[in-house]
């Protein structure tokens, strides 16, 4: 067993077929990922089965502060 997602876990977890689109879906659901040299995104393993575990404790998300509020007009 590899180390890494193969690309048929991530089209499974991801529902979706483009690389690019399972870059977005794991980016937009908090996913942490590289991207390998034929730009597919690499999860570990490891990642996957810790987020889904059920005695996993939840991780507080992080909000950005909004500067667009200093923009100059």
């Amino acid at each position: 067993m590899s180390l890494f997602l193969s690309r048929d876990e991530l089209m499974d977890l991801t529902e979706r077929k483009q690389r690019a689109k399972v870059a977005e879906w794991l980016t937009e659901n908090g996913y942490r990922f590289d991207v390998a040299a034929d730009g597919w995104p690499k999860v570990l393993r490891s990642a996957l089965e810790s987020r889904l575990s059920p005695n996993r404790k939840r991780q507080p998300t992080r909000n950005e502060p909004d500067f667009s509020v200093y923009a100059s007009p």
